[in-house]
Parts: structure tokens; C-alpha cells; sequence
């Protein structure tokens, strides 16, 4: 049966040390989509930044300020994008053209309207089954316990972890706090064994939360899957994936990632273990090795629109890809000067995104965003970078490049979160330390 423990013997604590944040309310204004109320107060799922003293490569990101707002203000769809019912192929020569076969095993990845993706994994034996977020920046897991309230306000109640139904637990008697922007998950680490994609992964640590943040309880979520880098958060505690890689469940040491966006009539979004799959990129894939040991952290040369002088440092940026957030957070003023020269972006003051102030219809016309990395640049088009919002029936669009102020030193530069990645097949190679970014397929939109 389960292991047992009522003593704790260490505790797992970790603090969130960022920069300048903000809390979010909802404005009925028109192009007033969110109103700065309070500063280092952020209000959102916020997922969590590393202990103190540590490098701080978790994510802190701004874009996350729209969980709160998700049951009342929703991205419809990125802009001019339409839903259609059928799913188009690419054809056969363009997988050939790669030269390569798929490798990995793949699990299907929900897609909740371009907010967050999520994957079912089992934990135990025999295994009990979860719906989990599954996140870059961290690299903890953890799923709630049995002893967890349930959450009588939400509409979805999470599934709770119940050792005793497991005959592969065990109990570590290690307490982890992880704090985030919404509140605090406190609970206990153990050990069992955990399924994903057909790959089972012995004595892997986990968390059992006892208390989550309240807006977990506005998701169909039951936890976290981190695929960070490194140990979880300073304790000799593998992450999912380095247990997978050191277990030799994989035919290599990555993993790959395919995001679709909500309605396209695209393939499901994929997270692929072990590989990739050219199906799902138009090029090659451009590598940049990574800037630090604990993370999926890299260097960015310069940011540009496709029309104009664009914004850079002598010493280049640095950047990680953050799968737990919405859009894409940079420096404040480098976002500010951004938004300026794409042009038709309207700043509302103290209001935390650029509006789009003339008709959706019309971005089209907007120019692209290059991020230049490893001296080859990644556009994003307007497609990408600009988001459709609807609230009480009227539609507008804002930029999906949002800016934050940081107080202290520590954190990467910019946080690339969905609006990037579901522009870039994304590969994530432990073995070579870099990841890889190729463009990812264009399905039609009808």
C-alpha cells in the first residue's frame, strides 16, 4: 500500500522574487481592457518564479493577468481567423520535402481558446488520471491531494490524488509552498509513478497540494506538469523530463512542440517526447544554445518590425520560452517603443495593453515582428501577434506584446509565451543544450 508520514522532516519553499506587477480589474470601457490597480500585486495564475539566490528563469508573465477575466472576456480567435469544419493536410511532398521521418511518441494537447493547453496524465498504480497545464518555465509537477477542500464554486471540480489507491507511493516528507500571483499551493512532495504519452517514468517527485489559488477553480485543470530544466527548484528532485532522460525512455533527449490555434481546422496541437515531426514546419529549425544551466533560457539579438529601426541592446536579450503564458512580455520600454512603430497601436495610459485602435479588418496592413536569434530573424505577422477580443458582443483587437518593469535584476528579458510558440514548431534538446525554432505549417484559413 501507500507510504505514510505525518512528520515534516525539510521543507521545499519557494518564494517568488520578481519585479514590478500589477493587479487586474475588469473595465466596461471600450478599448480599456484591463485596469492597473495596484502595483506588486499581480493578480493572475502567475506560475512560479525559483527560490531566492537562484537564477530566476520561471515565469512571471503579464499576459497571465487575463486568467481572472477568461469566463468574462475571452480571445475570440486571432485576428480575420475563422473556423472552418474541416481539417486540411499538408500535402505529401511537403513532409517529404524534410527529408525525415517522425520520431517521439506524441500526446495530444487540448487547446482552452488560445488562453492555456492542457494533457492527461495518470500518476499511481494503477494509475489515477489528471488534466494538467503543462508548463516550459517550471519545472515542478504537482496535482491535488484527496485532502484538498474541492472548490464548490467551480464548475469542474478537480481530481484529487489519493495514495492510498496507489501501490507504487511514497511519501518523502518534504513540504513545498509554491507562491503564485493569485495565491499560494501548499502541500507535500512524494514519489510515484507517472504516465504521459505512453512513457512511464518510476520514482518521480511530485507535489500533492493540499491548498491552490482560487483561480484555479475557473479551469478544467487538476495541476501543473513542469517541463522545466534541472532539478525542481533547488532540491536534488528530477523534473518529469530529466527522469524520462535519464530513465532511457527516449530516443533522444527532447522534447517538441506543435500548438494550433483554437478554431483554425488545423491538427490537434501535439506535444511530442523523445523527437519530431516535420509535418508540422515549413523550414528547417534555427538553434541557439542555451544562456543558463536551470532553464530553457537563450539569447535574443535584437527585435525589429519588418518597417522600422526596431529596438536593441549592445549585450542582446535574454529570453525564455514560457508555455504557462498567453501573449509575449518584454522590457517595458523596449515593448513601449515597439507598439509605437508598428503603428495604429493606442496605449491607454495606465492600461496594461496596446489597442489596435482602427478596425480588426484592417491588421492586415500591420507590419511583422522580427526577433532576431542566432543572426537569423523569426517574424511574427500580424496573424500572430495580434489578438481578436470580444466582451458583451463587441469585438476589437489588441497586441499580444505586452510590457512589464522589473524592480530587481534576475529575470530573463522577455517571456515568448503561446501567441509565439503557435508561430514556431518549437524543439527543446536537453542533449545539445539549445532549442530549435522552424516555422510552423500554415493551414489555410477559409
Amino acid at each position: 500500500m501507500g507510504g505514510t508520514g505525518t512528520r515534516e522532516r525539510a521543507s521545499t519553499r519557494l518564494t517568488r522574487d520578481r519585479g514590478l506587477c500589477f493587479q487586474m480589474n475588469f473595465s466596461a470601457a471600450r478599448f480599456c481592457v484591463l485596469t492597473l490597480v495596484s502595483v506588486c500585486e499581480a493578480y493572475s495564475i502567475g506560475l512560479p518564479i525559483t527560490q531566492a539566490k537562484k537564477p530566476v528563469w520561471q515565469s512571471t508573465s503579464f499576459a497571465k493577468r487575463l486568467w481572472p477575466f477568461r469566463h468574462r472576456l475571452q480571445p475570440v480567435r486571432q485576428a480575420n481567423q475563422r473556423p472552418v469544419q474541416s481539417l486540411f493536410q499538408p500535402s505529401r511532398s511537403t513532409k517529404q520535402d524534410f527529408g525525415q521521418k517522425a520520431t517521439g511518441r506524441d500526446v495530444k494537447l487540448t487547446n482552452h481558446h488560445d488562453n492555456l493547453y492542457s494533457c492527461p496524465i495518470t500518476i499511481g498504480t494503477p494509475g489515477q488520471e489528471f488534466n494538467v497545464t503543462f508548463d516550459t518555465s517550471s519545472s515542478i509537477t504537482w496535482v491535488f491531494s484527496i485532502h484538498a477542500p474541492l472548490a464548490h464554486s467551480r464548475k469542474h471540480e478537480y481530481k484529487r490524488y489519493n495514495r492510498e489507491l496507489s501501490r507504487t507511493h511514497y511519501t518523502k516528507y518534504k513540504r513545498f509552498d509554491v507562491l503564485y500571483d493569485s495565491g499560494q499551493v501548499t502541500g507535500y512532495l512524494s514519489e510515484d509513478r507517472v504516465t504521459i504519452a505512453g512513457l512511464t517514468i518510476k520514482n518521480q517527485s511530485f507535489g500533492k497540494a493540499l491548498l491552490g489559488p482560487d483561480l484555479f477553480r475557473h479551469t478544467t485543470n487538476d495541476g501543473i506538469l513542469g517541463l522545466g530544466l534541472g532539478n525542481i527548484d533547488g532540491e536534488e528532485e528530477p523534473s518529469v523530463f530529466d527522469n524520462m532522460v535519464s530513465q532511457g525512455l527516449l530516443e533522444a533527449p527532447v522534447f517538441s512542440i506543435y500548438l494550433n490555434r483554437y478554431g483554425s481546422g488545423g491538427p490537434d496541437s501535439v506535444l511530442t517526447f523523445g523527437g519530431t515531426n516535420p509535418y508540422y514546419c515549413e523550414e528547417d529549425f534555427t538553434f541557439v544554445d542555451l544562456t543558463e544551466p536551470h532553464g530553457w533560457q537563450f539569447k535574443i539579438d535584437r527585435v525589429q518590425p519588418s518597417s522600422g529601426d526596431g529596438i536593441f541592446s549592445e549585450s542582446g536579450y535574454q529570453a525564455v520560452v514560457d508555455s504557462s503564458s498567453s501573449f509575449i512580455v518584454g522590457p517595458f520600454e523596449e515593448v513601449h517603443a515597439l507598439n509605437t512603430q508598428l503603428g495604429g497601436m493606442l496605449f491607454e495610459g495606465n492600461h496594461g495593453l496596446y489597442n489596435y485602435k482602427f478596425n480588426c479588418s484592417e491588421v492586415d496592413n500591420l507590419p511583422d515582428v522580427e526577433f532576431i536569434v542566432s543572426g537569423k530573424k523569426l517574424p511574427l505577422s500580424s496573424r500572430d501577434y495580434i489578438a481578436k477580443m470580444k466582451e458583451k458582443g463587441e469585438s476589437f483587437c489588441v497586441s499580444s506584446i505586452c510590457g512589464m518593469k522589473w524592480i530587481e535584476g534576475g529575470e530573463p528579458d522577455w517571456f515568448l509565451g503561446l501567441s509565439f510558440m503557435r508561430a514556431y514548431y518549437s524543439q527543446f534538446d536537453k542533449g545539445n543544450r539549445r532549442i530549435g525554432f522552424a516555422k510552423a505549417y500554415s493551414f489555410p484559413r477559409i
